[in-house]
């Protein structure tokens, strides 16, 4: 118990720092020695195994992903291709209607993640097509984060039957299910999430409006490329534009070609076709290399943290807890997999553990594909508090602190899923 005590004491200072703006490169190793000290864990083994381990294997696997996307989306910035789009777009929707352009970032994401597309390299490729959208129309900038996440981090990563996301995946390994599993309540939870998160964007957008807020007072610390008057004629065409990401996106699912190759290759087509408008080809790659150690080191950190977390024997008790809940099967269910990926940070680890210690004990009681359904959509609830790694990372990218940002994606990642969790279950009784 007092291991289980010191992880969450860990975990709700680690959320309150990162809220007030500690740098998570400092504090989680800090309370990661906590956790240790608190489970009678050796401090030196533990942060040279579990936590460096943990850390180093995030780099392994996403590093390049991370450094290719970056290259991708400052290549799109830095020639104009990214503002070329973004005119377009304005001219298609009109400059009078924001929330139209915040539900078609929305919409963008959405595709890109349903087909297959992970969420790094989407939010790398569409934030520096949205930043001037954003800015030309004053739109407070957190709501490019609440529109983007909800597209990309919400109803297609768990909801929506088909999707190829690993959290739609994991399920499909214990349970003998498919991907399009319990398909009518994936689409009812999908239809609340986009409710929910739509009607409250909107609702900030007005409050803010009220405010008198726009872009330039939320923009956070993201640097602006300035155009001077009278050069934007000379942005690359739209079409041309539009080669570059229409051939990533072609890569990957018609050509089934890996990330980082299809990154790769994106890369010095980009370079090519756009090298004229560079007006600086040297910074254009040095600010991509500073831009993603920053947010490839935050996102290492937190998972060192969770690393340490799960070798805790507070961790195996909390684990125990939940494979003994009482009461209904999906209620149970729901909160058991959405606490371990709140303590995790992650959607996809708590799922993991909880298919392969929760799961034998449901299956006899509840239609496995409403477990697989119901289990996905619950892993995206939680799992988005502010020590999850892929929200450090989005913060990063977009240039926004916990403080400046969090709440877009607390309340479109967090409070409508849960919401979305809820109905889903009713939906369950009803349906099965």
């Amino acid at each position: 118990m007092l291991s289980l005590v010191g992880i969450i004491i860990a975990l709700a200072a680690l959320i309150f720092l990162a809220m007030k703006g500690f740098n998570i490169i400092i504090i989680s190793p800090l309370l990661s020695i906590f956790v240790m000290l608190m489970s009678g864990m050796e401090l030196i083994p533990t942060l040279t195994g579990a936590y460096m381990k943990s850390f180093a294997g995030f780099a392994t696997n996403f590093f390049l992903v991370f450094m290719l996307g970056a290259v991708f989306a400052k290549l799109m910035e830095d020639s104009g291709a990214a503002k070329s789009i973004a005119n377009s777009i304005i001219r298609l929707i009109g400059e009078t209607n924001k929330f139209a352009i915040i539900v078609a970032i929305m919409v963008i994401t959405a595709i890109l993640t349903y087909g297959g597309i992970s969420l790094f390299v989407c939010i790398f490729a569409v934030m520096p097509i949205a930043r001037p959208l954003f800015k030309k129309m004053d739109i407070p900038w957190g709501l490019f984060l609440g529109a983007a996440m909800t597209g990309l981090g919400t109803f297609t990563m768990t909801s929506l039957p088909g999707t190829p996301q690993i959290q739609n995946v994991i399920p499909t390994t214990v349970l003998g299910t498919t991907l399009t599993a319990a398909p009518v309540i994936g689409i009812i939870s999908a239809a609340v999430v986009i409710a929910f998160d739509l009607w409250w964007l909107r609702y900030e957008m007005k409050k803010l409006e009220r405010r008198g807020i726009g872009f330039e007072a939320t923009k956070g610390s993201i640097v602006d490329i300035e155009v001077p008057e009278g050069e934007e004629e000379h942005l690359p065409h739209v079409i041309l534009s539009l080669v570059p990401p229409v051939f990533l996106l072609v890569v990957l699912n018609v050509l089934k070609w890996s990330i980082v190759g299809g990154l790769l290759v994106t890369c010095i087509l980009a370079t090519v076709i756009f090298f004229k408008f560079y007006k600086n080809p040297l910074k254009t790659v040095n600010t991509c290399a500073f831009n993603v150690g920053g947010a490839i080191l935050n996102t290492c950190a937190i998972v060192g943290f969770g690393g340490v977390v799960a070798t805790t024997v507070g961790y195996q008790h909390l684990v125990n807890l939940l494979v003994n809940m009482p009461g209904n099967p999906l209620i149970s269910w729901t909160v058991g997999i959405n606490l371990l990926a709140g303590v995790t940070g992650s959607a996809s680890g708590g799922l993991t553990i909880a298919m392969n210690t929760l799961a034998p004990l449901y299956t006899n009681l509840v239609n496995p594909e409403v477990l697989h359904r119901i289990g996905a959509i619950a892993s995206g609830g939680l799992d988005s508090l502010p020590h999850n790694g892929a929200v450090i990372t989005t913060l990063t990218v977009c240039g926004l602190t916990h403080k400046e940002g969090y709440k877009y994606v607390g309340m479109t990642c967090c409070v409508g899923p849960i919401i979305a969790s809820i109905v889903a279950i009713i939906a369950s009784s009803i349906l099965y």
